[in-house]
């Protein structure tokens, strides 16, 4: 995997991180149909998912600066 591979996983990273972000203020926002428990099931899962995306990015970029020098 080249520097710029890394660097294109890093900003596709980067993309889905700030989606998931968006998805998260969204339903925090109560602005859906689903009931209390549910959507607190949701956005657990969703926060859960989004640390894992950018732990993925940290780590991806990390990488790349090791590589780049």
């Amino acid at each position: 995997m080249s520097a710029a591979d890394l660097a294109a996983r890093v900003r596709l990273l980067d993309q889905l991180s700030r989606s998931l972000a968006l998805e998260i203020s969204r339903v925090e926002k109560a602005d859906d149909p689903m009931l209390y428990l549910e959507r607190k099931k949701y956005l657990s899962a969703m926060r859960r998912l989004l640390a894992g995306v950018e732990a993925a990015r940290v780590a991806l970029a990390k990488a790349k600066q090791q590589i780049m020098g």
